[in-house]
């Protein structure tokens, strides 16, 4: 038996530095020039602030209880009280007042509730 040692080199390009939008050689624009001005926002609230990551019976839930965006965004950026739900742990439930935010792992928001 020989003791030779073989490497494999491997070599990774990187991707274009900008996306082109045609054959004229112009970039396209960034993705924000692609939105149109009725993009919707949340009800009342600033309208520089990104909308909240929700899920569609969290949304339906938080506008049928006249629960604002601006409310669900001082729990997240406030939050009293912060635990793991208890039948799911990966989930993360926020509390402020009476008002109970649960999110996912990614930040998304799954669940909004009033506590009693």
């Amino acid at each position: 038996m020989s003791d030779t040692t073989s490497s494999t080199t491997l070599l990774f390009q990187a991707p274009p530095s900008a996306p082109f939008s045609g054959t004229d050689g112009d970039p396209a624009p960034p993705a924000s020039e692609h939105r149109s001005a009725a993009s919707p926002r949340g009800r009342g609230d600033d309208p520089s602030s990104p909308q909240l990551r929700m899920l569609k019976g969290a949304r339906q839930a938080a506008a049928g209880m006249n629960i604002s965006d601006a409310a669900i965004r001082e729990v997240l950026e406030d939050p009293q009280d912060v635990q793991p739900d208890a039948d799911r742990p990966e989930r993360t439930r926020l509390r402020r007042g009476n008002l109970l935010v649960t999110t996912g792992q990614d930040g998304t928001i799954l669940r909004v509730a009033r506590q009693r």
